[in-house]
């Protein structure tokens, strides 16, 4: 069994590894090109992130058949968050849809984050060090990643951002992971993490068509003629296959 306090300590580690794309957000000249790419490649990383979940809960649902209860948990879990998250809240605020959407990536991450958490903690109290040592770095590393989605969305507003809200925001997104941790050093439940990244999913999910739309959006109002909306159109793609790409490598050099 490797030290509870230790593990621990390295948790705020992952944690905070999240904070490192907060910067970003701070930036004063960011153009409508960029924003949109940036967002592209926020994309990309929520879409690797929801291939992650999946392949976190497969493995755990058990025989397969549709009447596993595990399975039966995660789809209910993701229809009625999502049915949640969909559900219209009317605003005359401008600033507060980009908010919104910036707080659901947190929230999505922060409970995906819960369940890296509740592994770390767990293969630290069963001493499975290989295991404990290979989350650290990938979770780490992937915090990293998992923070840009959180601040994308903040771009480009007419009002500079409180940074009390932005705070707030990659602390959501990152301290689940301490909270994930703490609970895992003494118990580890199937049911726990399918039901959180069930959470997650729905988030992630709604997020990344939120994302999409500003994209759609933002090349139909800022930008001219065909060829241009078209052109902007492909940096779209691109940006989205270079978000997964970079996620999908972080990932792999940690793993293997």
């Amino acid at each position: 069994m490797i030290d509870a306090y230790v593990t621990m300590a390295l948790s705020l580690v992952m944690a905070f590894s999240v904070f490192l794309s907060m910067p970003i957000i701070f930036h004063r000249r960011i153009t409508a090109r960029r924003v949109l790419v940036l967002n592209a490649g926020a994309i990309g990383i929520l879409v690797f992130l929801l291939l992650d979940i999946y392949g976190d809960v497969s493995s755990i649902f058990g025989n397969g058949t549709i009447l596993n209860p595990k399975l039966i948990l995660f789809l209910a879990g993701f229809v009625l968050a999502f049915c949640f998250f969909i559900t219209p809240k009317g605003s005359r605020d401008p600033d507060e849809n980009p908010k919104r959407t910036s707080l659901l990536a947190a929230i999505g991450i922060g409970f995906q984050n819960l369940t890296e958490g509740l592994l770390f903690g767990s293969a630290g109290s069963a001493g499975l060090v290989p295991i404990y040592v290979l989350s650290l770095f990938a979770f780490s590393l992937q915090n990293v990643t998992e923070g840009f989605p959180i601040a994308v969305p903040l771009l480009g507003l007419r009002k500079a951002v409180e940074k009390r809200f932005v705070a707030g925001a990659f602390l959501i997104g990152g301290l689940p992971t301490i909270l994930g941790t703490a609970i895992g050093i003494f118990l580890f439940s199937g049911y726990f993490i399918v039901l959180f990244d069930s959470l997650a999913s729905a988030a992630i999910l709604y997020v990344v068509f939120v994302l999409f739309h500003i994209n759609l959006n933002k090349i139909a109002k800022d930008f001219g003629g065909n060829a241009e909306k078209k052109h902007m159109m492909w940096l779209t793609y691109i940006g989205i296959l270079s978000g997964f790409v970079i996620a999908f490598m972080l990932n792999y050099a940690v793993v293997y």
